[in-house]
Order: C-alpha cells, then sequence, then structure tokens
C-alpha cells in the first residue's frame, strides 16, 4: 500500500484528540476514585509502554474491555498454538479488561493500556512494540491507530466483527475520516450476516470479508463445580449478570414476590461495572433485604436474599450455579449484552426490549426456547418463578440454550483460519524469546537460545587477528566469536563520511531504541520469522556516555559462506549463483525490505549455492517506491567499483541478466 498523507478529515481529527488529551487523563483520574486501576500505568496510554524486545515484532491484539476480552479468549487460546507466548500482546482500555486477562492467562501474556488515539502516543506505542499484525476484537476503530499502521504497513485485522445499521450509518457519516479504513483491512472475520452486508457497504474488499460467526460461541464452560461453592447448593437462584443503573433498583422492588413463591430462592446482582459495586450496595440496604457481598468472602445464609457479586471474573461461576439467568443492559436503553455465557452453561435466559446490540442473536434465542424477551423486572421475575416450578421445562429450556451454542461453534478456527492468511508465510515460531541486561551504562538485548547469558565480555573483540573478518566498507571489521553453539559475527558500528573526522563511533540519542544495534537486532527478528535468507540476531549492545552511545551487534555466522567480492576475485560464477542472488533479493522486496547498502560485499553465497543477505544498519520496511529499483542498482555499481579496484575480478555484465532473471522469478 502506498504511502499516504494524511487528509484534511484526518488532521482535523488529530486536532480534536490532542486538544482532548488533558480533559481524558483527567476523566481517567477521577474513574480512579471508584476504581484505582484507572489511574495505574497512565504513562501507557501517552505511548511510553515499556520496551521489551521479546514481545516486539510480534502480535497485538487490542480488546477494549470486559466483553472484548472474554470474546478473545477462545481465539487467544487457539493462537496461542502458533504464536509464542512472548510474542503475544493484549491491550485493553478498561481496567476491568485487563483483570479479566490476568484471570485467565496471569503473567503468560503480556498486557498494556492501549493509547489514546493522538500522533504521539500512538506512534510511541508503535515504535516500541512494532507489531507485525493487529488484530482488533468486535468494533475498535481507532482513525489515528489504523492510519499510522498504514504507514508502518502493519496489516490490521478486524475480528469477531459486529456492526448494526446505526453504527453503520454513523461511520457513513465520517466518509472523509473513515473510507481509507474499510480498505485497509487485511480480513474483516464478521460475527453475523447482517454485520457483512454493512462492512461490505462500507467499503471493505469482498474477498477481505468472511463470515466467521461469533468468537462468544467458542468459550468453554468455566472450570468451576457446582459443589465448590456448597452455600449455593439446592437453593432456586436468579442470576442478574452485566447489569445497569435502574434494572437493580427495579429487581430488588420486585424480589420479594418471587421469594414468596420460592422460599430460599437467592438473587445473585452481578453489575457490570466495577465502580458501581457500592452504590448498588446502598440500594439493596435501601430496599430493606437482606444481602452479603462476595468481596467481603460473605457467604449466604438460609435467610440471605441477595448477593452482591461484587468481584471480578466470575461471573460464569454464577451462571453455572444459576436456575434462570437475566443478560443486563436489556431494561434499560444500553442495548444489551451477550447471553452466550450463560447459555453455555445450560441455563435459559430472560432479557429486556433493549437488544439492539445483539439483534440477530436475541431473535435466535426466542425462535429456539432458550430464552423469552420481557418488558419489565416485575414480568421477568414472575416469568422466571414459572420456570423454576417445572424442573422439567427448566431442564428442557437449559438444554435448548446448551445446544444452541454447540450448533454455532467453531468461530475461532474459522478466525485462526482468516488470520493464518494475513501473517502467513511468517512462522512465529522463529520470533526468538529476546531478554535484556544492563551493565553499567549499557543496555544488551540477546537471545537465550544462542548465548545464555550476554555480558560485555561478548562483545570485545578477540585479541587474534586471526578472527578478523574482511566487510569491505573500509569503517573497521567485523570478528569471529565464541557461542554457545556455533560461532557468531561481532561487529562494532562506525561512522562514515565527515561525520567519522569528529566522531568515528559515537551517536546521538540515548535510549535503546535510538541505537541502530537495538534497530537492526529487532529487524533481523521479523526477518527470520519472515524465513528470509538472513543471519539470527544473537545480541545487540548500546553503550552509553556523556554525550551519545556506541554500538555493536553480534549475529550467528552463516556456515561455510563467502561474500561475492571474495568469490569474484577467485573465479567467475556460474548462472545459477545470480539467480539465487535475484532470488534472495526479490525475498526481501517482496516483504518490502529496504536494505540501506545493498552491495556485493553482503550477498553471501553458502556451499550449497544458497543466497544470504547481512547488515541490515540503517534498514526498515518501508512502502513501495522507487527504492527497489535503487537498491539493485546500488549493487550494480559496487560490482563495477569493485572490478576497478581488484585485480582479478570476474565480474561480467552479462551476468546481471541471469541475476534479473531470478529477481523476476523466470528461472
Amino acid at each position: 500500500m502506498a504511502l499516504n498523507k494524511a487528509s484534511l478529515a484526518q488532521h482535523g481529527y488529530r486536532l480534536l484528540l490532542r486538544s482532548l488529551t488533558l480533559p481524558l487523563l483527567g476523566w481517567l483520574w477521577l474513574r480512579g476514585r471508584k476504581d484505582a486501576g484507572y489511574r495505574e500505568r497512565l504513562r501507557e496510554r501517552l505511548g511510553f509502554i515499556r520496551i521489551e524486545p521479546a514481545s516486539m515484532g510480534g502480535l497485538w491484539i487490542h480488546a477494549a474491555s470486559v466483553g472484548e476480552v472474554q470474546a478473545a479468549r477462545p481465539l487467544i487460546a487457539a493462537l496461542r498454538e502458533s504464536w509464542p507466548d512472548h510474542a503475544i500482546t493484549v491491550s485493553t482500555q478498561s481496567p476491568t479488561g485487563a483483570r479479566t486477562l490476568r484471570s485467565h492467562w496471569g503473567d503468560q501474556i503480556r498486557h498494556v493500556f492501549a493509547p489514546m488515539d493522538t500522533p504521539g502516543a500512538t506512534r510511541r506505542f508503535l515504535d516500541r512494540l512494532q507489531p507485525s499484525l493487529l488484530v482488533l476484537i468486535e468494533r475498535e476503530i481507532w482513525p489515528e491507530m489504523l492510519w499510522q499502521c498504514r504507514q508502518r504497513l502493519t496489516p490490521v485485522a478486524l475480528v469477531n466483527a459486529r456492526l448494526s445499521a446505526d453504527s453503520a450509518q454513523f461511520y457513513q457519516r465520517w466518509r472523509a475520516l473513515m473510507a481509507p479504513v474499510w480498505s485497509q483491512m487485511a480480513v474483516v472475520a464478521a460475527a453475523d450476516a447482517p454485520s457483512v452486508e454493512h462492512y461490505a457497504a462500507l467499503g471493505v474488499p469482498a474477498d477481505r470479508l468472511v463470515l466467521t460467526g461469533n468468537l462468544k460461541f467458542d468459550q468453554r464452560d468455566t472450570p468451576e463445580s457446582p459443589d465448590r461453592l456448597p452455600w449455593l447448593a439446592g437453593r432456586p437462584i436468579v442470576v442478574a449478570g452485566s447489569t445497569h443503573d435502574g434494572e437493580e433498583a427495579a429487581l430488588l422492588l420486585a424480589w420479594p414476590e418471587l421469594a414468596r413463591q420460592h422460599p430460599g430462592a437467592l438473587l445473585i446482582l452481578v453489575p457490570r461495572h466495577p465502580e458501581r459495586f457500592d452504590e448498588v450496595a446502598e440500594q439493596i440496604t435501601a430496599s430493606g433485604l437482606n444481602f452479603v457481598r462476595r468481596s467481603r468472602g460473605e457467604t449466604p445464609a438460609a435467610g440471605t436474599a441477595v448477593l452482591l457479586a461484587d468481584t471480578m471474573g466470575e461471573l460464569g461461576t454464577w451462571y453455572l450455579h444459576a436456575s434462570v439467568c437475566f443478560i443486563g443492559g436489556s431494561l434499560v436503553p444500553i442495548g444489551g449484552h451477550n447471553a452466550l455465557e450463560a447459555m453455555a452453561c445450560a441455563r435459559p435466559v430472560l432479557f429486556g426490549p433493549h437488544t439492539h446490540h445483539f439483534q440477530e442473536l436475541y431473535q435466535d434465542v426466542e425462535a429456539c426456547g432458550a430464552g423469552e424477551r420481557v418488558d419489565s423486572a416485575r414480568l421477568m421475575l414472575h416469568t422466571a418463578a414459572q420456570w423454576m416450578r417445572d424442573k422439567a421445562l427448566l431442564q428442557r429450556k437449559g438444554q435448548q440454550a446448551r445446544d444452541f451454542v454447540l450448533r454455532q461453534q467453531g468461530s475461532s478456527q474459522r478466525s485462526l483460519q482468516a488470520l493464518h492468511q494475513v501473517w502467513g508465510p511468517m512462522r512465529p515460531e522463529r520470533l526468538a524469546p529476546a531478554q535484556t541486561s544492563s551493565p553499567d551504562g549499557q543496555t544488551i538485548w540477546f537471545d537465550p537460545a544462542q548465548v545464555a547469558e550476554a555480558t560485555p565480555d561478548l562483545f570485545t573483540p578477540p585479541s587474534s587477528e586471526s578472527t578478523a573478518l574482511a566487510t569491505g566498507s573500509g569503517r573497521g571489521q567485523a570478528h569471529r566469536v565464541a557461542l554457545d553453539h556455533g560461532e557468531g559475527v561481532l561487529r562494532h558500528y562506525r561512522r562514515g563520511g565527515l561525520m567519522a573526522r569528529l566522531s568515528p563511533d559515537r551517536y546521538f540519542g540515548r535510549a535503546p531504541l535510538s541505537s541502530r544495534s537495538m534497530n537492526e537486532f529487532t529487524l533481523l527478528r521479523r526477518l527470520r520469522a519472515w524465513d528470509l535468507p538472513v543471519p539470527a540476531p544473537v545480541a545487540a549492545r548500546q553503550v552509553r556516555g556523556l554525550i551519545g552511545h556506541t554500538a555493536d551487534i553480534v549475529v550467528a555466522m552463516i556456515p561455510q559462506t563467502r561474500n561475492v567480492a571474495q568469490a569474484l576475485s577467485e573465479g567467475p560464477l556460474p548462472a545459477a549463483d545470480w539467480i539465487a542472488l535475484g532470488r534472495a533479493i526479490r525475498q526481501l522486496h517482496d516483504r518490502q525490505v529496504f536494505h540501506s547498502d545493498l552491495n556485493c560485499h553482503n550477498l553471501l553465497l553458502d556451499a550449497q549455492g544458497r543466497a544470504w543477505i547481512v547488515d541490515f544498519d540503517k534498514c526498515d520496511v518501508r512502502p513501495d517506491g522507487a527504492w527497489k529499483q535503487e537498491n539493485l542498482e546500488r549493487l550494480r555499481r559496487s560490482l563495477r567499483k569493485e572490478q576497478g579496484r581488484r585485480s582479478p575480478f570476474y565480474w561480467d555484465e552479462a551476468r546481471w541478466d541471469d541475476l534479473l532473471k531470478g529477481y523476476a522469478g523466470e528461472a
């Protein structure tokens, strides 16, 4: 995709978001009065996430809050079979989403807070993460984030994508801002058929639009067993999950009528937002009903009417213990929440009239007999009471709910197949689990599979001259060094041109990301995962001084190789070698990899006739442009230049056609 200049609409959006930065930070701070998580890691909201080389070049999944994290669970589980944990980063906007992620995977998967959608925050975030693929869950469309992904050629996928007619109309009104987003999407895996139609109308190309179904059908049952909470055994239980303001009060008012019909019945209230826990507790107190709070470790006695489930990550547990489940956000005009978690536990569901966020789902739920729509809390509890009197009816409806979920499963595997088409032929398992060490004044990134630990001694050139390797650059030398397994090549970065007279090896900047060594190390990790013919990165070092820094890198030695300049000093190369070199360059260019100094010293041939490319200082991934042809011309000039410097040197201009044949895939 060609590099695009920001449109007038994009500039206007940026101005708006910049003006909202301080108010948004203030809003987060105020929300932190009720939920301290909103005040945690505020720097991450501005893009200042911690630099972890192991996660750079990996997979970024953005799931805004609890619902999106829950939806992503089966997909993340499937992705972990292809991607190593250290290469998966999940971002959320809410701390409740972060807690939900942690409750499922602990610290196995990295969590960060998503940046505000300003140019500076998103740029810093992407500089520090450098993802190979961004997966958005459901409908997390942020124009600046996606604009910057376009500039970096980072593919973006939208998974479990849901789009109502009202939301589609909203995006149509903001066409000038949003139109580039839809053509940018590498794949849109839609949760339902209406969403497919809406995304197609917005401009998502048909070949990138696929119906995969709702990921929430694939959510596994909670591992909890009803026997684990014996104080709930045998009691009629109504669970009101993900409730909102107005719903709890209505349920509490109507509850005594159900309690009279079913002595010992218990209402479990699970408010959607943690910051409302205390507010709901006050409402229960005002109602006069006897209640306990889960967060205090209290358990309901025989006379307890209400359990306030004011903890996170246990909604599935309550559903599993329920007789009947009410799905919140539907008695008030919120739009409803997803009923599938309750239905997967073989529980029938009741819901209010406001279900436009899941319109098709709730129509199907009614059609299959697994749930019923009601107009009020009183009618909801009246219906629940009727169902609980008829145990056969309750069991039948529960089985219908479970069967409905089972019939719809498979979305995670279909979504995984769609995503694999985006990241393939990348080999995520080759993303080395890079680690960091910090000796005094230094930062070292290293691959523990290559060296168990990386100390400054690794970057000290051996004393023997026999270890020096000619680079042909005229700026220092590379040295052969011993590794735990095999050998490596140590290279110290040196300046060229006039700056070398003032400072031969010192560079500006003190942050690790400003170091050429760290940039090359990170790029090589990605190129290796892309299965390109480049050396494996072993370790990179930045040494900070009073002004600026120096840098070194160690890469794995490619056995039995010689560079093209050396080979041509010994004799002519056959056409097969030139074809192999052309193919190797084309592999890089097909992946949009710009090599800043493609010359005959940085092209290698091994004993089997395979071609390799080395020395990726100042290289990057960039959009299409004249640079590909310029890369080739630079190589050709280096061959001609070397012919004038060396004698003998068996360069034949006729061989250039063979290289171009390999580059074009004609041989």
